[in-house]
């Protein structure tokens, strides 16, 4: 039966998460989402889908030991508390910028990398090419693919195919996922992300006419904290795997599609 979409409310991040199957339960104080203190901007260019109180941010921070330097040997802008750091930096406005400070010392870029890696652009392909490239590297510096929490190739669209996306797979700490209008993307890509992407909270597809009910069964084995899916028009999802997401993701709240149940 057709209908307008739904919309069952703003995502909750903060909202409790109950293993199933006798999973281990999560440690008392853990959140769905990463902070929502955290001081990265909203990204204008999502959809109106993740409109809400849904902004999944990610912590801020990072702590690697291996970079550890004594505080005699700081520059006094090293000294600052990471607090701080963290806020001076969530107020450049360009990734260039942000980039520009990881290079100056060792404690400006652990302090960094997280806002400069959380919503990589992936606006071109020659920007796409550079992070897959980077998320490639046998021995990183850092560990990129944790510190993306949101990932948009809707600027990409009819040319993202499954081949492009396979490499992004690696990204298993995503909680948004946006693939708007990906007409070639098949379930063959979109399995790959979502395959141990147990931190997603939202998943828009709109528009990705080849996938079917095989992504929906693996999107309801993994991604159990889900709270938001829009798959209007993709005519090839059955409503039987629908049900089976909705049995499985218990947060699920927002549903958008252009069939109903």
């Amino acid at each position: 039966m057709r209908g307008v979409p739904h919309n069952l409310g703003a995502l909750d991040t903060n909202a409790r998460y109950h293993p199933v199957n006798g999973s281990t339960p999560e440690p008392e104080g853990d959140s769905l989402s990463s902070s929502s203190n955290s001081p990265i901007r909203p990204d204008p260019d999502e959809s109106e889908f993740y409109n809400g109180s849904n902004d999944s941010q990610s912590s801020i921070g990072a702590t690697f030991q291996d970079m550890a330097v004594t505080e005699e040997h700081k520059v006094p802008a090293g000294r600052l508390p990471a607090e701080v750091l963290i806020g001076i930096f969530s107020k450049l406005n360009k990734p260039q910028d942000q980039l520009n400070c990881m290079l100056v010392c060792k404690e400006w870029a652990r302090n960094c990398v997280n806002l400069l890696w959380h919503r990589p652009v992936c606006a071109t392909w020659e920007k796409h090419e550079r992070i897959c490239k980077t998320l490639s590297l046998p021995v990183p510096y850092f560990a990129y693919s944790g510190f993306i929490k949101r990932l948009n190739l809707a600027g990409l669209s009819k040319e993202v195919s499954d081949g492009s996306v396979k490499p992004l797979a690696v990204c298993t700490q995503v909680e948004r996922l946006t693939l708007t209008h990906c007409t070639q993307l098949t379930d063959g890509g979109l399995i790959d992300l979502l395959t141990d992407a147990t931190h997603l909270l939202a998943l828009d597809i709109a528009g990705d006419s080849e996938i079917t009910e095989a992504s929906m069964k693996v999107l309801a084995q993994y991604c159990h904290r889900l709270q938001g899916l829009n798959i209007t028009s993709c005519r090839k999802i059955s409503n039987e795997s629908l049900i089976m997401v909705a049995e499985n993701c218990k947060y699920i709240k927002r549903v958008c599609s252009s069939q109903l149940l």
